[in-house]
């Protein structure tokens, strides 16, 4: 089965409303990525966005969206990626993530109500270097600073089944602090929400793979989404990526910087000598599990 035969499922497509952007961080973006107002075109037209998918043989993509203090995003982003959804003709091709950044929010109970009540949004996404937290600071521990609506987020999102999703990696952003990338911390939010979805957005990328290695070996709720990988690159970074391979989810990134359309970068993970069960779950079928779909 090729790629133009498959239709894929991109857990991680950064569809979002560019023009709320930082005026630097909107520089930056634009410096790095060709074609950069067809992508806010697409951004600010659904319907467009869908023909993208239907271009590249994506049954579904899931927009990310977040709170990025550094990037301007604030939880408005939530509305916008509810509204994006809604105003596509098949809104079930589209999986809207949504933020949560305690620190911001006005009120961060409201807040995930919001999220998960009112939106109905089907992820949500935390970026530990854009934010400045870690995923484990609902502890009351040493090194932690007790953000209890945190563990109210977890808490909420395992009971609804939804997924959260934690940056794992470098940003190219001013201003992001690459600390944050290491996926350690989501050690702790394995073992304290067990029935949590957890996504290791980018994979530690680059020097925290090991890292989130073991945290894929170790949690049998935690998966891999494989943003950001050069996908040809991907086994040099995960050589035994088959022993986890219910676990892998097939992300572009698109449209960030430097990326291929999503397409081009699905064919590239069907030449990876990989089995063809393998290359069907990294695809599709994890994602159907995990977004119930």
């Amino acid at each position: 089965m090729t790629v133009s035969e498959r239709e894929i499922i991109d857990v991680h497509v950064h569809m979002n409303p560019f023009w709320r952007m930082d005026a630097d961080a909107k520089r930056t973006l634009e410096e790095h990525s060709a074609d950069f107002e067809r992508k806010v075109d697409l951004a600010r037209n659904p319907e467009r966005f869908l023909e993208y998918l239907d271009e590249q043989n994506v049954a579904t993509a899931a927009i990310i969206n977040y709170v990025s203090p550094i990037l301007g995003y604030t939880h408005a982003t939530n509305e916008w990626a509810a509204t994006f959804r809604s105003e596509v003709s098949e809104p079930e091709r589209v999986l809207a993530f949504g933020g949560f950044d305690p620190r911001v929010a006005d009120d961060p109970t409201a807040e995930i109500d919001r999220i998960l009540d009112e939106f109905d949004l089907d992820g949500v996404k935390i970026h530990p270097p854009h934010q400045g937290i870690s995923a484990n600071d609902y502890r009351d521990d040493p090194d932690t600073r007790n953000l209890e609506e945190l563990r109210q987020l977890y808490a909420r999102c395992a009971e609804a089944n939804v997924p959260v999703m934690f940056h794992t990696g470098t940003s190219i952003f001013s201003g992001a602090r690459s600390r944050y990338a290491d996926p350690m911390p989501l050690d702790d939010v394995a073992v304290d929400f067990p029935n949590l979805n957890i996504i290791m957005a980018h994979g530690g990328r680059p020097m925290y793979t090991e890292e989130a290695w073991f945290l894929l070996r170790r949690h049998e709720n935690v998966y891999l989404d494989i943003s950001s990988f050069p996908p040809s690159n991907l086994l040099d970074y995960f050589p035994e990526i088959e022993r986890v391979d219910d676990r892998v989810l097939f992300g572009s990134d698109w449209p960030g910087p430097m990326v291929p359309d999503i397409g081009d970068n699905a064919a590239i993970v069907e030449e990876l000598e990989l089995p063809e069960n393998t290359i069907d779950r990294i695809l599709r079928t994890n994602a159907e599990s995990v977004f119930d779909i």
